[in-house]
């Protein structure tokens, strides 16, 4: 799934400090040489990274991260860079950027002490947590409402993880599947009693199923997830870049305007909790175990 895209009609933030002189950068050595930008994205309809209607790739983070490439345009003085979107699954994410095939990961990534040893990641922006979608009357009131039910995850996500640590505790079935839309069908047909995802993305799928009203969110936040964009490892000049970019949304507020438009609005009501908003007050780029 690839779309060409060129973002001459976006009005982006600049970048806290612009260098006219890029220093050495493997990444940006390649994007020179290539003209084309090249991003991955896990595919979340709605929410962090999606084809709309009319083919294109769009999503909260897909957003900033378009801010980003403006960034890196001026960087390199190439207003004609190409941009490609790759849709990925989650396992490929890491792969595909140790290969160059990616130059950084758009999508919703938690930035993990295990992912960092294998790359890098920006500023933190968004934060949210595990938890359950089942078919009701089912809920999770506490993890020991899973003992001895199948729980449908992900493969290569943090809520992976957390389902196999419960394995043990509650000696739940879990179900590895390759799509979070695969993790949806099995709760709707019964085959799996959860399903364990980040909740802002469950919320989504709850509102894209046909069986909407007969799903709901469940359990508390078992993780607090902070996401960040991946990016190749040990490249500062890149990873400048993109934080230079980040910390100019985050200063400026518009990150907070640009987070409205695509979570706090007609279609979802999921008000900034207490962590982004300290984020934002203090930018990091800190993992989680």
């Amino acid at each position: 799934m690839l779309a060409l895209s060129v973002a001459a009609a976006w009005t982006p933030v600049r970048a806290a400090s612009t260098q006219a002189e890029v220093p050495e950068s493997p990444t940006l050595s390649r994007i020179a040489r290539s003209g084309v930008v090249n991003v991955g994205y896990i595919p979340t309809p709605g929410t962090f990274a999606f084809r709309n209607r009319n083919g294109e790739t769009v999503g909260y983070s897909i957003e900033l991260c378009q801010h980003v490439i403006v960034n890196i345009r001026r960087s390199l003085n190439r207003p004609d860079l190409l941009v490609t979107f790759r849709a990925v699954e989650p396992a490929q994410r890491i792969p595909l950027l140790k290969a160059g095939e990616i130059d950084i990961e758009c999508g919703g990534n938690t930035n993990t002490i295990a992912r960092q040893k294998d790359v890098d990641f920006s500023h933190t922006f968004f934060h949210t947590g595990v938890r359950f979608l089942v078919h009701k009357p089912f809920t999770v009131e506490t993890p020991a409402s899973l003992w001895h039910r199948k729980v449908a995850v992900t493969k290569g996500t943090t809520a992976q993880d957390v389902v196999f640590k419960l394995k043990s505790e509650q000696e739940l079935e879990p179900v590895v599947v390759n799509s979070d839309a695969e993790g949806v069908r099995l709760v709707e047909t019964g085959e799996a009693n959860a399903f364990a995802q980040d909740d802002v993305l469950l919320y989504r799928l709850v509102a894209n199923s046909t069986l909407k009203g007969e799903l709901a969110v469940s359990g508390n936040f078992l993780t607090v997830e902070p996401y960040a964009f991946m990016l190749p490892k040990g490249d500062a000049a890149f990873r400048n870049i993109v934080d230079n970019t980040m910390l100019s949304l985050m200063r400026s507020g518009e990150i907070v305007t640009i987070y409205r438009k695509w979570f706090d609005n007609e279609h979802m009501r999921i008000p900034m909790n207490v962590y982004m908003k300290e984020n934002i007050r203090f930018p990091s780029r800190y993992g989680i175990h």
